[in-house]
């Protein structure tokens, strides 16, 4: 902020108002984005849809983006393959697959004003393969389209989002994607990259505009991921985030009372061993996922938001309200 006559106006380099929220130039509320990662297979995709769904829910407009390849996110959704631009899905949901290609072009275009001699950069082969081999080039590039639609939205459309749900790659690449800004700062000081970076760093670090959701299973490798997932984006990358996520929570059917007695021989001759077998097994896996939830508090420091499971082979995108209806309250 700069001061002038005793008062403060924001710096016309940073076109948000990191306490108010908003793009001072239009007064628009700046949108929130909420980052999915996790190890792959505990859910994520998932939840980044129950998450966007949340958000419509409540009455916000709301771009959903697959950055996995191939990934899954279409399939919850129930439409065709995802594309490089924005589709609309359902009433107030976009979604869109980040295409590093496409990114990168983009990239270019916005770092060399000069079309001619951007053109010229992207239709040199040898141009394209020492982009994606300098490490963090193709991150940058995904970022700063990511950036693009958070600042400006969908070009073609006109719309702007509220809400910005990532579903990102799974733990081993999400780390170092978000870590971008803070990885290449040291190599460009100054000049547009620099200027691209600061304002993704920004963003990305600021809590009033991004949330990142870490997931997990009530599995004991998922969770000591999560933990070890959890300290490196807050501590090493600076990404606020939310408390951690435990996916497919078997919900409580039996008291203490009656989990004992599932054990006891006697008081259980009379029951059907199918049902009985069911019923010990859900016991069982409620018992897991308490004893993981504790294990996620106690890595973490934080009390992990339980999600249930879904009893549903589908997992279709108008099943997702109740993970919706429990994460919601904690990233909103």
């Amino acid at each position: 902020m700069a001061e002038r006559g005793g008062k403060r106006f924001p710096r016309a380099n940073n076109p948000i108002d990191a306490r108010g929220g908003v793009d001072y130039l239009t007064r628009v509320p700046a949108a929130r984005l909420a980052i999915v990662t996790g190890k792959g297979g505990v859910g994520k995709t998932t939840v980044a849809a129950a998450l966007a769904r949340a958000a419509v829910r409540a009455g916000k407009r709301v771009l959903l983006i697959e950055l996995s390849s191939p990934g899954r996110l279409a399939h919850v959704l129930g439409v065709p393959p995802l594309g490089r631009e924005p589709r609309a899905i359902g009433r107030s949901l976009d979604a869109v697959a980040l295409d590093e290609e496409r990114a990168l072009e983009t990239f270019v275009a916005d770092l060399v004003p000069l079309r001619v001699l951007s053109r010229r950069l992207l239709s040199s082969e040898t141009f394209r393969i020492v982009a994606a081999a300098v490490p963090g080039i193709p991150e940058a590039a995904m970022l700063s389209q990511l950036l693009a639609w958070l600042e400006r939205g969908d070009r073609a459309s006109g719309v702007r989002y509220d809400w910005v749900v990532l579903d990102s790659p799974a733990s081993g690449h999400s780390a170092p994607l978000l870590a971008t800004p803070r990885a290449l700062g040291g190599l460009a000081a100054v000049g547009p990259l620099a200027s691209s970076l600061a304002r993704i760093g920004r963003w990305l670090s600021d809590p009033d505009r991004t949330t990142g959701v870490v997931v997990a299973l009530p599995e004991p490798w998922a969770v000591a991921e999560a933990v070890e997932l959890y300290a490196r984006l807050r501590d090493d990358v600076g990404i606020p985030l939310a408390r951690p996520v435990l996916n497919a929570v078997f919900p409580r059917r039996f008291g203490k009372r009656e989990a004992e007695l599932l054990r006891d021989p006697e008081a259980t001759a009379a029951i059907a061993p199918d049902l009985l077998t069911a019923a010990r097994y859900f016991a069982r896996r409620r018992t897991d996922a308490q004893t993981q939830a504790r294990a996620l508090r106690s890595g973490t420091g934080e009390r992990p938001v339980e999600l249930p499971f879904l009893f549903s082979p589908e997992m279709r995108i108008d099943e997702l309200d109740p993970l919706g209806d429990a994460l919601w309250p904690a990233v909103a």
